[in-house]
């Protein structure tokens, strides 16, 4: 294996929910796969009265229960689709601050995701439903990185940022260019770097810096390729995008309301377009998505095999 790969694993590993399967931490591919499932799902059940989720919601069986069997792989290969163009955000802009809501670039990482919406809307509208994948895995995967990279979680938050994919919301009360946000003198104590009490207190909303360096007072995102932390403090950043991440112990917490808030974009879509166009956007119709599939050395792109598994009991 080349250095240059072992490189490439180590950063796309280090900077978002991971792309390879960690034990018991949830990464983008499982975080897409739900919400897709559970969106579509909700979709099938206000087009049908009838409509049963299954008790084990999976791409086979939800395509049956939505009385669509006979593009059960097309929605397989729609789901795959996506996730490829989700994951392939951190290999083609790993330092691209909005693109992961880094470094407190909420506006920038808002307007990247209104401004995808919108786009989405018209190439459906134009029949380019490659394109709109490409552009629906770009946006989640920015959507995604909010609850990882941000203190969202950490301020007491349950509930996706609706300010995020709605142009009309306010994001509330980020941190402004001169606000301090991490006690960067704290010793390590096994849970990340340390949100001065002020922050939480008055719930600004924060995120780390990743790459080379930071504001004096930031925080960091945190990671053996976060070199904002400071000799030998890799361990000092805020991401929960592991269960062995800086703030891991909030990962499961962050994975979850990530999920919901790609489901909410996925419904705000659904809204502004149709039924028809939205099946067709994510696989479940009669056109197979010709797009690329994810696959980084041995891993399998999601939906698949044990995977699958994992996956339906997160969404059962």
């Amino acid at each position: 294996m080349s250095r240059a790969i072992l490189l490439l694993a180590l950063l796309i590993g280090a900077h978002s929910f991971h792309i390879k399967e960690k034990p018991n931490s949830k990464n983008h591919q499982d975080i897409t796969s739900i919400a897709i499932l559970r969106a579509t799902a909700n979709i099938c059940k206000n087009a049908d009265g009838n409509f049963v989720t299954p008790k084990q919601l999976n791409p086979k069986t939800l395509a049956m229960a939505c009385k669509k069997d006979a593009f059960k792989s097309n929605f397989e290969a729609g789901i795959k689709t996506i996730i490829s163009h989700n994951v392939n955000t951190d290999l083609k802009h790993p330092f691209t601050a909005m693109m992961h809501f880094d470094g407190e670039s909420f506006l920038d990482g808002k307007n990247l995701i209104i401004k995808g919406m919108e786009k989405i809307t018209e190439l459906l509208n134009q029949q380019k439903f490659e394109d709109a994948r490409q552009t629906l895995g770009t946006i989640m995967h920015t959507l995604q990185d909010f609850y990882s990279h941000s203190n969202w979680i950490e301020l007491g938050n349950t509930e996706p940022c609706t300010a995020l994919i709605n142009l009309e919301e306010n994001i509330p009360n980020p941190a402004d260019e001169n606000t301090d946000t991490c006690d960067n003198t704290a010793p390590d104590t096994n849970t990340g770097a340390k949100l001065l009490d002020t922050v939480i207190q008055n719930k600004i909303l924060t995120s780390g810096y990743f790459g080379k360096t930071k504001k004096p007072g930031k925080c960091s995102h945190g990671g053996p390729l976060d070199f904002t932390t400071g000799f030998r403090k890799s361990w000092n950043g805020i991401n929960k995008d592991a269960i062995d991440a800086s703030h891991g112990l909030l990962h499961h917490k962050a994975a979850d309301v990530a999920i919901a808030a790609t489901v909410q974009l996925l419904e705000k879509i659904w809204k502004s377009n149709n039924d028809a166009n939205y099946f067709r956007l994510v696989g479940l119709h009669q056109d197979k998505p010709k797009g690329s599939r994810f696959s980084i050395f041995s891993s399998k792109s999601r939906v698949s095999d044990a995977s699958e598994q994992k996956i339906e009991n997160a969404v059962a």
